[in-house]
């Protein structure tokens, strides 16, 4: 049964589509064990997966958040841009992925430290469209590199590297950098994540430096490296039906707490998720996997996903008068925790 109340009245609820990001969200860790299909099995409640739909309009639709009926877990940079854009989606909790950061270059070259990227060509990956998720995670995470490394912008060069349209599931973002780097385009590529240690290794590449999720974490300094993730749902779902929205809050709330008591099965899901091997999740995300699927609002959060807002909008791919405040929802994550405690 149910840990979360039904509406006393159910009405009829159109189709509801879902979105996350291919590693580690709450939404993901719930999707793949099929939480959400038992929280309504006995309503007229159906729940789509964006992911295994291959229909232009449905997936360019999660990204501006213009399909109806969406709730999506993913990136906090292209939410953030979607909601300057229309306004549609309305924000209901932060998440934060820690995972490590590999700096990677072909085997044989002369870089061996950090301090070694003065004078080379940095691949900076650009997806096709109005907005580059891909672009600019690189870009925050080069930027801090750079200032831990005290290597102005001056000192380095950007070298473009074109890469699939973002709403492409499961994109060539890792791979095209990877290419550009064996090809000789480029001198040192960025690589994120379980992913970017499997591709490092299969291509053979030496590692530079690799920030490990532990220091990501603790360190103020690697702040640009720490995955902002924003739960964001389509407005007219969330004012139609607010119950429903707020179950499923309940859901992913939950995630977080299932992760740390069964940490092997949520490494598991997380490798599923990423498409990659169980022991290459277990090394990018450390003891931190749990952390990294809890979502909510506390202060340090919003001081994150605040710093991005400033950065997108600094190069103008954010509105100068766009509000976090006017965009939170944060009553529907507590209505989701109060449901919790009132059940168990």
């Amino acid at each position: 049964m149910s840990k979360f109340r039904p509406p006393d009245v159910p009405a009829p609820a159109p189709l509801i589509w879902y979105a996350r990001c291919p590693t580690l969200t709450a939404l993901g860790l719930i999707a793949n064990r099929g939480v959400l299909q038992r929280e309504f099995l006995r309503e007229n409640v159906h729940l789509v997966s964006v992911r295994e739909n291959s229909t232009p309009s449905v997936r360019q639709g999660h990204l501006d958040h213009s399909l109806p009926n969406l709730i999506r877990e993913a990136d906090a940079a292209t939410a953030l841009w979607a909601h300057g854009q229309n306004e549609r989606s309305r924000l209901l909790a932060i998440g934060q992925t820690y995972h490590s950061v590999s700096i990677v270059t072909r085997s044989g070259q002369p870089i061996n430290g950090l301090r070694d990227l003065i004078g080379r060509r940095l691949s900076l990956i650009k997806e096709a469209g109005n907005f580059s998720p891909a672009q600019v995670r690189s870009m925050r995470a080069w930027e801090t590199v750079l200032s831990v490394a005290g290597i102005p912008k001056s000192d380095i060069e950007f070298v473009p590297v074109v890469a699939d349209h973002p709403s492409v599931p499961f994109g060539d973002v890792a791979r095209r950098e990877v290419d550009a780097l064996l090809g000789g385009q480029s001198d040192v590529a960025i690589l994120f994540g379980a992913k970017g240690l499997e591709l490092a290794r299969s291509a053979h590449l030496k590692e530079v430096h690799r920030f490990k999720a532990e220091e990501i974490r603790t360190d103020a300094r690697l702040a640009g490296l720490v995955e902002l993730r924003a739960v964001t749902v389509d407005h007219v779902l969330l004012e139609g039906r607010e119950d429903i929205v707020t179950r499923i809050m309940g859901n992913l709330t939950e995630a977080g707490r299932w992760a740390r008591a069964f940490p092997k099965e949520a490494l598991k899901q997380a490798a599923i998720e990423g498409k990659v091997e169980v022991e290459d999740a277990e090394t990018a995300y450390g003891d931190l996997l749990p952390d990294g699927a809890r979502i909510g609002f506390e202060p340090e959060r919003l001081t994150a996903l605040e710093s991005l807002s400033g950065w997108l909008k600094s190069r103008h791919l954010l509105p100068e008068s766009h509000q976090i405040g006017q965009w939170a929802e944060p009553g529907v994550l507590l209505v989701a925790k109060e449901n919790l405690r009132v059940v168990a």
